[in-house]
């Protein structure tokens, strides 16, 4: 090759090489621009996230009035310490950090004299999972305590005095099976874990009115930006956190001096007592015995443990909950299917003071010893509480018409409170195949194979009190919020009514009337000075002869001076009768009710 030539090659070379370069110049300049330009806003949000962190921040709970404004559930200030465990690291490893921690919580529980329950392993897991949050040491600190912790303040970097609510019910165990209880809320299971990093939940309820009102009770949650150093303690905040949104309060229908009233008549008793607005089905008082004080119980294991397992089943609400039989108390539904069904009224039944049967069995009248009551029609009848007369008008309907006016009534069938509740036991010939006359006398006077719950039967009571109308109970009357003003007043709902017409009810009030205020009525004990007081006592037998015992019963109604048409029901468990053990206690309550001018 000449020399000429090579001196020709030589520029095209370097032209080539320097093409080369420029064009992956260009790349890498075109990638540049289109890392730091085009994605560089979502590599910035990439980025702060590796910094920033939301935090949760829960509602304060909505409060529960009763209708004469006191406060049932509430939230009361509490008092925290609390550490800022950023402000407490020392150098080197964590587990050096979490031991120096360690110090200062013994420390601080030698001032307060008790236990944190805060571990090694306590701290370890917070730095870990929750560094962006304070460490709750010690919870509901007293005025005494307050004064000893102060003085630690100073000396213990990164200690705080923090205030919270802890929710409080006023008035103990009023009420407490309805008003229910509250736990602190699982974050794992919370539906809206997902839109925080650090989660500080609330209570939600887990029984009763706490339960079933949860979502307005909660609120709506606020949230707080902070800004995290690459180990998650936290930096600063970033901008104004967004406020937790106010929870509705709710007013409910019953009156609390009523309801105490009530309690302190069962108290040292097993049973229910409910009364209710005739006109509106409003719950006016719900006891349940025994209870419990809401404000003692905090849902420990050990706590738990010893109500679940007291004799008094004390969570259950009887009034609710509870299915019992009724005995005598479903005689005024019985005179009206009898009424229904063309008997007359006048029509006489003769008492021997017993019921044969053709295998020589037997079911005797509360006139037995004496022979019996003689000859009776409808209202000396329910007067009385003959137990010939509604079995054999019972075994002369049957079964099936027995059976569609108890369904009338609401028995078999939930009422619809919106509380767990006993739907009860409606007599059925499919359900106990080998039905018999028997059977069908049995549930004629509320014996045998039918179960109902006290609130069950206080709403067919205000059903007979008012003409026919079965209401739905009525337990919320206003949801409110307390920064809006705004308020919801809940309507009564009808549900049904009595199988029955006005003309026939109002001679089964008759009935009632009398066995109340005629001399010889079997439910004279509920007789009120100056309130006309119509009602109906039941004894039903249970359990076995070797644990016997009886559920005593009284329904009823009175026209109070306010003009308010009231009815009630009572059930005292393992009583003597209906006449001596629950009715002085409806007694009680009307004269209760009649003095608040309800």
């Amino acid at each position: 090759m000449t020399d000429d030539r090579i001196d020709r090659q030589i520029p095209v070379r370097i032209m080539t090489v320097a093409f080369i370069v420029m064009l992956m110049l260009s790349a890498l300049i075109i990638r540049l621009w289109k890392v730091q330009v085009l994605s560089g806003f979502e590599f910035d949000e990439k980025a702060s996230g590796l910094y920033a962190r939301s935090i949760r921040l829960p509602a304060l709970r909505g409060r529960i009035y009763s209708s004469d404004g006191s406060l049932l559930a509430a939230n009361r200030p509490s008092v925290e310490v609390v550490f800022h465990l950023s402000e407490m690291l020392i150098p080197g490893k964590l587990g050096k950090s979490a031991d120096h921690i360690l110090e200062e919580v013994r420390r601080a529980e030698k001032v307060l004299g008790r236990e944190s329950g805060v571990t090694r392993k306590t701290i370890l897991h917070h730095m870990q999972y929750k560094p962006g949050i304070p460490m709750v040491v010690f919870k509901a600190l007293t005025q005494a305590e307050l004064a000893g912790i102060a003085e630690l303040v100073p000396p213990i970097r990164g200690l705080e005095l923090s205030a919270s609510s802890v929710r409080w019910y006023p008035c103990n165990s009023l009420a407490s099976q309805l008003i229910g209880y509250t736990v602190m809320k699982d974050p794992r299971t919370a539906e809206d874990r997902g839109d925080y990093f650090y989660y500080l939940p609330e209570t939600t309820g887990r029984t009763g009115l706490e339960n079933v009102c949860n979502q307005l009770l909660e609120g709506k949650p606020g949230k707080k930006l902070v800004k995290v150093n690459h180990r998650g303690f936290v930096h600063e905040v970033i901008g104004e956190p967004k406020r937790a949104e106010s929870a509705s309060d709710l007013v409910i229908t019953l009156d609390s001096r009523l309801q105490a009233r009530a309690e302190q008549l069962l108290k040292g008793r097993e049973g229910a007592i409910v009364m209710m607005d005739a006109s509106d089905g409003s719950l006016l008082a719900v006891c349940s015995a025994p209870g419990y004080d809401l404000n003692r119980f905090r849902v420990t294991a050990k706590d738990y443990k010893a109500l679940n397992e007291h004799p008094g089943k004390p969570f259950l609400n009887k009034a609710l909950q509870g299915s019992y039989m009724p005995g005598s108390i479903v005689k005024p539904l019985v005179a009206l299917a009898i009424l229904e069904n063309g008997i007359s009224p006048d029509e006489e039944i003769e008492c021997d003071g017993a019921t044969y049967f053709n295998d020589h069995s037997r079911i005797r009248c509360s006139a037995w010893l004496s022979g019996g009551h003689g000859n009776l029609d409808l209202i000396a009848a329910l007067k009385v509480s003959c137990n010939d007369y509604f079995i054999e008008n019972g075994m002369k309907l049957g079964l099936e018409r027995l059976r569609a006016i108890y369904e009338s009534a609401g028995i078999g069938s939930k009422t619809g409170i919106g509380l767990p509740e006993a739907a009860g036991v409606l007599p059925d010939r499919k359900k106990w195949k080998n039905w018999s006359l028997f059977d069908t006398a049995l549930v004629s006077i509320g014996q045998g194979k039918i179960q109902i719950s006290p609130l069950q039967a206080v709403s067919y009571t205000a059903a007979i009190a008012n003409g026919g109308k079965l209401w739905q109970p009525r337990l919320i009357r206003e949801i409110r919020n307390p920064e809006t003003g705004v308020k919801k007043v809940i309507s009564p709902v009808l549900r049904g009514s009595l199988s029955a017409s006005e003309k026939n009810i109002a001679l089964v009030r008759e009935g009632m009337y009398c066995a109340v205020n005629e001399s010889g009525g079997g439910a004279y004990r509920a007789r009120v000075e100056g309130l006309a007081v119509s009602g109906k006592t039941g004894t039903a037998e249970v359990g076995t002869r070797e644990n016997h015992s009886k559920n005593t019963w009284f329904v009823g109604f009175a026209e109070l001076p306010s003009g308010r048409l009231a009815a009630i029901a009572v059930l005292v468990l393992k009583g003597d009768f209906g006449n001596s053990t629950a009715a002085p206690l409806a007694a009680e309550m009307f004269c209760c009710a009649a003095e608040l001018k309800l």
